[in-house]
């Protein structure tokens, strides 16, 4: 009878230990597969050219998309990178794919179109058509509200008897037909690629977009917050940050 409790108790203890180091293996492999530790700070590719920028994705573990060329800008040699989404310093995942913004290897001119007095929406239209990018909204008094008064790039005011690179990204300069706030629209569920449009729409700006570190896909990221928060009253022309997740999940 002693015997055979000690049996049961060392059957017992071995079961036991069995499973904790079981455990411990599944555990650890798991990790290891799905990389549950691995954190990776994006390194600043700005002023690289592309060959170098894929150097140091590859080196980094990470991927990379080209989603158009900008606005020519002097600083930098043709062809390098100018902008990245996400930015240095941000926490990603192996695999991320960071998205890639060139300055234009060849400069190609266009016609500012005739956007004085029209509305907001038809002069957005009008830029997009043109192959301009359409920067930040400013109110300035004015009876008729979201009529457009004047242009400016890098706070040079332009008109449609200038040239600009395509691209080129233009701050528009609004009436406010008086007004001075305007209720902030629910953000959430909507994709990063739509949120700046959604948000001109009700005479406001895009402020800080904070994506969360697993991310797989930038532009298909999806709004679940939020500042000012949905309802809210603020000034027209207000930065509203957005925080983004992959939208699988």
């Amino acid at each position: 009878m002693k015997l055979r409790y000690r049996f049961l108790i060392y059957v017992s203890f071995f079961s036991l230990v069995f499973f904790l180091i079981a455990f411990a293996i599944i555990d650890l492999s798991l990790k290891k597969y799905t990389r549950h530790h691995d954190i990776i700070h994006v390194p600043s590719l700005v002023g690289l050219s592309m060959s170098s920028s894929i150097d140091t994705l590859i080196k980094y573990d990470l991927t990379f998309s080209v989603i158009d060329s900008a606005a020519y800008n002097p600083q930098y040699n043709r062809g390098s990178i100018i902008s990245h989404t996400p930015k240095f310093g941000a926490q990603v995942k192996p695999g991320r794919k960071i998205y890639l913004t060139l300055n234009p290897l060849t400069i190609h001119y266009t016609l500012l179109p005739n956007l004085n007095n029209k509305s907001l929406r038809h002069g957005i239209s009008l830029l997009e058509s043109h192959a301009f990018r359409v920067g930040d909204l400013h109110y300035v008094d004015y009876f008729a509200k979201d009529l457009i008064r004047f242009l400016k790039v890098d706070d040079k005011i332009v008109t449609e008897s200038d040239s600009l690179p395509k691209f080129t990204i233009i701050d528009l300069y609004v009436g406010n037909g008086n007004e001075k706030y305007v209720k902030i629209p629910d953000l959430t569920g909507f994709k990063f690629s739509q949120i700046k449009r959604k948000l001109n729409n009700y005479s406001l700006n895009i402020g800080t977009s904070n994506f969360d570190t697993d991310i797989i896909d930038t532009l298909n990221s999806v709004v679940y917050k939020q500042d000012p928060l949905f309802k809210e009253q603020a000034p027209l022309g207000t930065y509203v940050s957005v925080w983004l997740k992959d939208s699988i999940y």
